[in-house]
């Protein structure tokens, strides 16, 4: 069985499913290496670059060694923000999930709106990528608080569509971040009679909530 495959696509997401199907193996399974420019072949033509990517399956020793790694990148932070807490690390199909239980200063490592939690996360999957190569999705939770606010904009979604299939109208969200509009299109897709789309640029975009009949009129369901 193939240890280690290279294939293109428009998206790293594109070319990384092709691999995942080749090695089968999940994604919490692979590294995953960005190759030098593509050869633009065919869609070339149309000034559309493809991505290549090497995607390696990995070995039960290295997993635990990146493990290892995250830790201690972990307890670095912790250390030096002068912060004492405790630490839970799950693997899931889509992320490394990592919950940080903080002794009583959760608020100021989630800062407003989560902001600072955000800057958290992105440090540590910097510092991860940049110790291991190796191409991190780690999230990064304190006391909870990514969980909880998952599920209460699950819960929104759905009232919100079962409101649009009673009136038939729709409804915009606020400006979300794009990860909590993808949470919105997904809880939205495993509904019937209605469906999303994007609208606005930047801080201002915003899922809308739709009727399934308005589908005719160019909007296709959207995730992002």
């Amino acid at each position: 069985m193939a240890h280690s495959v290279e294939t293109s696509g428009k998206t790293i997401e594109n070319a990384l499913e092709k691999a995942l199907k080749e090695l089968k193996a999940a994604r919490e399974e692979v590294d995953i290496e960005i190759l030098p420019e593509a050869s633009k072949g065919f869609l070339g033509l149309f000034g559309t670059k493809v991505v290549s990517i090497r995607v390696t399956r990995r070995e039960p020793a290295a997993k635990e060694e990146n493990m290892v790694v995250l830790r201690e990148i972990i307890n670095k932070v912790m250390s030096l923000m002068g912060i004492e807490f405790k630490l839970s690390i799950e693997e899931n199909p889509d992320t490394t999930f990592v919950n940080i239980e903080s002794t009583g200063l959760d608020g100021l490592l989630i800062g407003r709106r989560g902001e600072t939690l955000a800057s958290l996360q992105h440090v540590i999957n910097r510092l991860f990528t940049s110790k291991t190569g190796q191409h991190s999705k780690i999230t990064v939770d304190v006391g909870g608080y990514v969980r909880r606010k998952h599920r209460l904009l699950v819960e929104k979604a759905k009232k919100v569509a079962e409101k649009v299939k009673e009136t038939g109208k729709e409804i915009d969200f606020e400006p979300l971040k794009a990860a909590d509009r993808r949470i919105v299109h997904l809880a939205i897709s495993e509904m019937g009679g209605v469906s999303t789309y994007t609208i606005g640029d930047g801080l201002l975009r915003k899922v809308v909530v739709t009727p399934k009949s308005n589908d005719a009129h160019g909007r296709a369901a959207k995730t992002e």
